[in-house]
């Protein structure tokens, strides 16, 4: 009887156990429901977009990604990410994945994204290595910086709203990826007003502004292709940045626009201050004058001061070997 007893009193325990696993189980459950409801709840409300990638697919995107493309997180789900980004910036992309992949540490980087006939998004990026099913995959956050205060503050000159340094540096790096799988240039023109200094001693640093201001006005007006990127990087310093060039003349047109559109003087602010802008202009063309974008920033950046020294109203190609002018300088004289 006694044996009976023992062996009833450990089904019990067997049974007592078994209750207690089971009800520890329902609230770990409940747990990692509630867990999950905040998760989604979270990355829906999130402004940054994200998405996970395994295989070469998207397995998950939250609301704010799925809306950058004007579509459902179910609709983009099991969709290529090499449809939705601007062709010419897969290979930067597919770089910084394969770094991820590779261990190194996340980085932000910037590529374009096509969202519904056709129109181009900015996209700021950042990349992590994660696992789903055992199986690796990478976790990208995103913001869209096509409109918004994120972009103006983060990459644009707050003065004239023109791109900044570090905006130009990345669409020069992208460009000339871009260039050298479709075998064409880029080219760098480096601008710089000639004696500036007078206008910000003569009228005042409002005034210089303002002359600033008009003058990005200006090169806005020459510069119109989608591609092609103006930046302002500090004080009366401009940059041009042209892409998809396939010869020499190409450049020139836009110089000689350049030149026409300051032909004459420009107003200033709201007075009836008309002032001369004189520029000189140094240019760099990928793969000709350098490789990578230093390269070519710097040697614009001689071209440049070689034409300051010839004289006003003046632009040099940079020559590795006596950084010689245009012996023709186009269609004028170009005279002070």
């Amino acid at each position: 009887m006694s044996g009976q007893n023992a062996e009833q009193e450990k089904l019990n325990k067997l049974l007592d156990e078994n209750k207690r696993l089971q009800a520890q189980f329902a609230t770990t459950a409940k747990q990692v429901r509630e867990l999950n409801e905040f998760i989604q709840i979270m990355l829906n409300m999130s402004p940054f977009g994200t998405c996970i990638i395994q295989g070469d697919r998207i397995i998950f995107t939250n609301k704010t990604f799925a809306e950058v493309f004007g579509t459902t997180p179910g609709q983009i789900r099991k969709r290529s990410p090499w449809n939705m980004i601007f062709e010419e910036d897969h290979e930067p992309v597919r770089k910084n994945i394969d770094a991820i992949l590779q261990g190194e540490n996340p980085s932000f980087f910037m590529f374009r994204a096509t969202a519904g006939e056709e129109k181009i998004k900015w996209i700021l990026g950042s990349l992590a290595l994660i696992h789903m099913n055992e199986k690796r995959a990478v976790l990208g956050n995103f913001v869209d910086l096509t409109e918004g205060r994120v972009m103006q503050l983060a990459f644009t000159d707050p003065l004239t709203g023109l791109s900044n340094r570090k905006l130009l540096m990345d669409r020069l790096e992208q460009a000339i990826v871009a260039a050298k799988r479709r075998n064409d240039q880029v080219a760098v023109l480096f601008m710089d007003l000639d004696d500036f200094k007078k206008v910000n001693d003569t009228y005042g640093h409002k005034t210089g502004d303002q002359l600033l201001i008009e003058i990005a006005d200006r090169l806005r007006e020459v510069v119109r292709r989608e591609n092609d990127t103006i930046a302002r990087i500090g004080g009366d310093e401009f940059f041009i940045l042209l892409t998809g060039i396939s010869n020499e003349s190409q450049i020139t047109t836009v110089i000689d626009h350049l030149f026409e559109s300051f032909a004459e003087p420009l107003p200033v602010g709201e007075s009836s201050l008309k002032l001369k802008v004189n520029l000189s202009v140094g240019v760099a063309v990928y793969p000709l004058h350098g490789m990578d974008p230093d390269a070519l920033m710097r040697n614009a950046d001689s071209a440049m001061y070689r034409a300051k020294k010839i004289k006003k109203n003046y632009f040099c190609f940079y020559d590795p070997e006596q950084m010689s002018c245009e012996k023709d300088n186009r269609k004028k004289t170009r005279g002070s």
